[in-house]
């Protein structure tokens, strides 16, 4: 039996059909490789004993891990406060009401905290 890649191939390159995903047979023999439950490449436990060799990661890792993550935040933060024109939105806000101003400053504070929430999620 010829497989599918000898028959629907020419030179190497896939058929019109198959490249806009309209060939039947192409799916069917791609349903089938996918079916196999055997492992692509028997490495005779390689991957076992090179992972039992590797260091288990240390809580001093993780802690710089998270310091880094915040030092970035902040970072990031004082890069966006610097090239926000606080003045000129603080002079509008105060010029048309006390509760532009307000809302400002809430929407500042919340997307703090919504950038902490983001580390304290990414470190579970």
């Amino acid at each position: 039996m010829v497989n599918f890649e000898q028959r629907n191939t020419k030179g190497g390159a896939l058929g019109d059909l198959t490249i806009e995903g309209k060939d039947p047979q192409f799916d069917a023999w791609l349903a089938e490789q996918l079916q196999f439950d055997e492992p692509y490449l028997d490495d005779d436990g390689f991957c076992e004993r090179v992972m039992a060799k590797l260091p288990m990661p240390s809580k001093k890792n993780e802690r710089r891990a998270s310091r880094v993550q915040y030092i970035a935040v902040l970072a990031a933060s004082g890069i966006v406060a610097w090239q926000f024109p606080f003045g000129e939105v603080l002079n509008e806000a105060a010029r048309q009401s006390i509760s532009l101003y307000s809302l400002v400053g809430v929407g500042m504070l919340s997307s703090l905290v919504v950038m902490a929430g983001g580390i304290f999620a990414a470190r579970r």
